[in-house]
């Protein structure tokens, strides 16, 4: 069980609360891919201050770092931590890299597949192919350097194809923003089938507790409307049995009848995370939708709830285990 922040803060200090609740009360710290100030260097500055939980970072977009770059910061920021990190990896709209690329990827899968061979190359320490405009370079990382914790590398998956190359290639696969039903029976039987050890799965999972005078569609609307104007998104969604269609309330609606967003009392919400576990996804990381609308002090009352009734269902489970 893990937290993500899902902002693009102005400050690192918006995310110092956040770090120190899943430093106590969860596994890891989670944070996307920041274009106000530096994801890395974000992390980097909590760290600095002493506040130290395990750290995930994801979706990272591969248009903006070449893969070498993107090795270097994730071994950096695990020897910082002193903690196994997580870097997952996406690639983004294809508006986003005909912006920064000045087309999009002519197969998003292939790009996937050289970016994310490459990285995992580098941090294991074999050699990877850099590629350049003119030329095809062999690079390795120092191999002196060896004194760090492991780094996962992983993949952004939705759709079947993704999750086929996170198989191949990838430690860990992130799913965002889709119900359990989807993952449970679109992704989990691609991501463990072909008879080997699949990825480890994280998914990702926006909630809000439900409490008196709170505008719960107002915050689901708000916490999912970028990712609901992609089109990857709304196929997903579709493949889902999701509508968008309507009035916002009926999106928001639809968005919590699927169970897209987990809405109700900590409790009911630690039961809906049991289910993801009991069927074989190994990491949830709690979005708090009401960080947008009410503000981080509301965010965190939520995730400290959550996270303690995840904690008390979990305890029987764990009692059991031989």
């Amino acid at each position: 069980m893990s937290i993500y922040y899902p902002l693009q803060p102005h400050d690192p200090r918006q995310l110092a609360p956040f770090a120190g609740l899943a430093a106590k009360h969860a596994d890891r710290l989670w944070m996307g891919q920041s274009l106000n100030l530096d994801t890395h260097q974000t992390l980097a500055y909590l760290l600095g201050k002493g506040i130290s939980p395990s750290l995930g970072m994801g979706l990272s977009l591969m248009p903006l770092a070449h893969p070498y770059q993107a090795a270097v910061a994730a071994r950096s920021l695990a020897a910082l931590s002193g903690k196994p990190l997580t870097a997952v990896f996406g690639t983004g709209t294809p508006a986003f890299q005909r912006a920064m690329n000045g087309a999009p990827y002519d197969s998003p899968l292939k790009a996937a597949r050289e970016y994310i061979t490459t990285v995992s190359r580098l941090l294991k320490g074999t050699s990877g192919e850099a590629r350049r405009a003119d030329a095809t370079a062999t690079t390795r990382l120092d191999p002196t350097l060896t004194d760090f914790p492991e780094v996962e590398t992983g993949l952004g998956v939705l759709q079947g194809n993704m999750a086929r190359l996170a198989v191949e290639q990838a430690d860990v696969a992130l799913t965002w923003m889709t119900p359990l039903s989807y993952v449970r029976d679109i992704l989990l039987p691609v991501l463990g089938g072909g008879g080997k050890p699949g990825p480890r799965v994280v998914s990702v999972v926006h909630v809000v507790v439900r409490r008196p005078g709170r505008d719960v569609p107002g915050a689901v609307r708000l916490a999912t409307r970028n990712h609901l104007s992609s089109p990857h998104y709304q196929r997903a969604l579709a493949a889902a049995g999701v509508s968008l269609t309507g009035s916002d309330q009926d999106i928001a609606r639809n968005l919590v009848d699927h169970g897209v967003v987990l809405v109700g009392t900590a409790d009911e919400i630690a039961a809906n995370v049991s289910n993801y576990w009991a069927v074989g996804i190994d990491e949830v990381a709690l979005n708090p939708c009401v960080l947008v609308t009410e503000g981080p002090a509301e965010a965190l009352r939520d995730l400290l709830e959550i996270t303690a009734a995840c904690r008390a269902a979990a305890e029987p489970r764990m009692e059991e285990t031989p």
